[in-house]
């Protein structure tokens, strides 16, 4: 059986003995620390009291696989109009798969923030996808996205999306898709506004 831990946390065996047990630990954590980021999987969050407003959020509803490119995937945006992300073709795009639990992640999403406004006249978008699971998601992303003053369009994720994705495990997990649409590179881990203007900047046209 798989185990997965969250961040910083190692799920050891019964077995293992107090000193090996701290040394395991220790050595997991490091090794998160290095990478910046979390592991993905989450237990489902507890649904939001019935008396809670629930935010119209935008969650994937199709997902569809093409070999040598992104997949494509629509969800439906606070107006309830389908949108595609083949709209986004014909620019550099990061999709940032991240959750509001994660801290790493939380790190991070400033540094979008910033790419984001100093690239608002070129061709580039930022495509934010919360993993987060759980009846009450909806309400505390719609909360997360606007109490952080996040420009950029952010979506709900599916399993399918990740599985697409090449089964997302990590996040933040960032991937640079060129204008053409296909993947130019793969980011695991927390980075910085510059880490991700070097890997646009040579993409646009």
């Amino acid at each position: 059986m798989t185990l997965y831990p969250r961040c910083g946390q190692q799920l050891l065996p019964r077995k293992v003995t107090g000193a090996l047990r701290l040394l395991l630990a220790a050595t997991a954590v490091f090794g998160l620390v290095l990478i910046g980021g979390c592991a993905r999987k989450e237990e489902n969050r507890p649904a939001a009291p019935e008396n809670t407003p629930q935010a119209v959020v935008p969650e994937v509803i199709e997902v569809v696989e093409r070999a040598g490119r992104a997949p494509d995937f629509t969800w439906k945006d606070a107006s309830g109009k389908t949108v595609s992300f083949d709209s986004y073709r014909g620019r550099v795009t990061i999709v940032n798969f991240w959750a509001t639990w994660c801290v790493p992640c939380k790190k991070e999403i400033p540094d979008l923030i910033a790419l984001s406004n100093e690239l608002a006249g070129r061709d580039v978008k930022i495509l934010g996808v919360s993993t987060d699971r759980g009846l009450g998601v909806p309400a505390e992303f719609g909360s997360f996205v606007q109490q952080n003053g996040i420009p950029y369009q952010n979506i709900i994720s599916s399993d399918d999306l990740e599985s697409a994705f090449g089964n997302v495990r990590m996040i933040p997990t960032s991937f640079i898709i060129d204008a053409d649409g296909k993947i130019a590179q793969t980011m695991v881990g927390i980075r910085t506004k510059d880490a991700f203007l070097q890997s646009i900047l040579p993409l646009l046209k």
